[in-house]
Formats: structure tokens, sequence, C-alpha cells
């Protein structure tokens, strides 16, 4: 996890090597990791506008299950998630639900951006990258680079064109705007404020990312 991810109302989590964590602000461009457990809400807000939060996990349980996307679009049958949806493990268990979603954008089609990707595409040597910022977070847990497997890009407005082609635009979120999920199993969860400020990704001007892990009162905040 990036130094810079400010950590408030820490508990000792005996599961992994780090701590759980209740609220993390994650610097624009940077990552951060933590447990959620099940039942646990997830709430993403995006607190400047314009940014996309890459999003991946795994089961506490066994690393060898994880987030994945293509198992998500074959069990929504659509190519981008939304309120009510069930998000899906490589083993066809649901992980995760959508409760809220201020935006309404969001992509499951494209993958992380890396340092190769910077290094081909804008012949940028060094950039940060949201595989470089899940590698960081989720090396405590012992999780290497090549186990990340593609994120969910909450806020990403990718829209997808009569001509099945998809875009790569400025997102519509707003500061404050929010997303929430229900845990629905045990999971280490790392998010990423992507790094990308060369194409319209976020804004062009990576910002942060709030995350917050709530107790369910009864109410979606």
């Amino acid at each position: 996890m990036s130094d810079e991810a400010k950590v408030r109302d820490e508990a000792a989590d005996g599961s992994g090597p780090d701590l759980e964590r209740r609220e993390i602000l994650v610097p624009g461009g940077h990552g951060t990791a933590f447990v959620a457990r099940t039942g646990q809400l997830v709430e993403i807000e995006d607190v400047e506008g314009q940014q996309v939060a890459d999003f991946v996990a795994f089961a506490a349980r066994n690393r060898t299950e994880w987030l994945s996307t293509t198992h998500t679009r074959s069990a929504i049958l659509r190519l981008t998630v939304q309120v009510g949806d069930r998000l899906e493990s490589n083993w066809r268990r649901p992980m995760f639900e959508i409760l809220r979603d201020d935006v309404g954008r969001n992509d499951i089609i494209t993958g992380m951006c890396d340092d190769r990707r910077y290094r081909l595409d804008y012949k940028v040597e060094g950039h940060r990258s949201c595989r470089t910022n899940f590698t960081e977070a989720l090396e405590p847990w012992g999780i290497a680079e090549w186990q990340i497997p593609d994120p969910i890009n909450f806020f990403q407005n990718a829209p997808i064109h009569p001509d099945r082609t998809f875009g790569n635009e400025i997102p519509t979120g707003r500061p404050g705007d929010k997303l929430v999920l229900r845990t629905l199993m045990d999971a280490i969860v790392s998010v990423s404020a992507c790094p990308q400020d060369l194409n319209p990704c976020n804004g062009f001007h990576p910002s942060p990312v709030l995350i917050r892990v709530l107790d369910p009162p009864g109410d979606v905040p």
C-alpha cells in the first residue's frame, strides 16, 4: 500500500499480515488494499469527480478464487454493471452486490493500465500504473503481480457504440458521488485511483478516492 494512503480507526486482523481498515483516503494515482468481511459494505467515493476506481478482490480463504469480470459478464449477460448486480468469482460464486451507484457508468471490458502501456503507447518511462498500485498493495498477502486479475473499473466512462466498439471518455462522476457494494464473502480487496493522465480516462487529472468499510446499518448510506 502507498505510504501516502491515510488510514484511520485501524483494528487488528488475525487472518492476514495487514490490518482491517475502516476509512482510507487514496491519493490520485495510488492504491490500497484491505479486508472486507461478509455482510460489510464497501463504499467508494469519488472525492473530486471524474476519477476511475479500479477494483480487484480475492477470496480471503483461498487466493485461487478471485473477482472475475469474465464470469460476471457471463452471469449478467451485459457489458456493464448496475445496481442489483452480483459480481462473480472465477468459481462462479457471488462476491459482491452493487447496492448504490450514483454515476451509473462502469467498465468490465478494459484491462488495467501498466508500465508497458505507458512505454509502448505513450513513450513514457516510469509512469505509475494500476498494475503497480495493485502489486504494491497486495504484496503483504503474498499476491504476486502475475496473479492479479482484470479489474472492474468503477466510474469509468467507456460507452458501447452501435457498431460494437467502445469508447474512453471523460468520466461523468461529480464530487462526492458514491458506489456501495455489499460483501458476500470474506475478501481481500484492492482499489487503485487510476494514474492515467494521458487520455480522458480520469479527466486528464488523477484525483483521490475515499474508501469506507462499514458494518451494515440496515439502510444503505
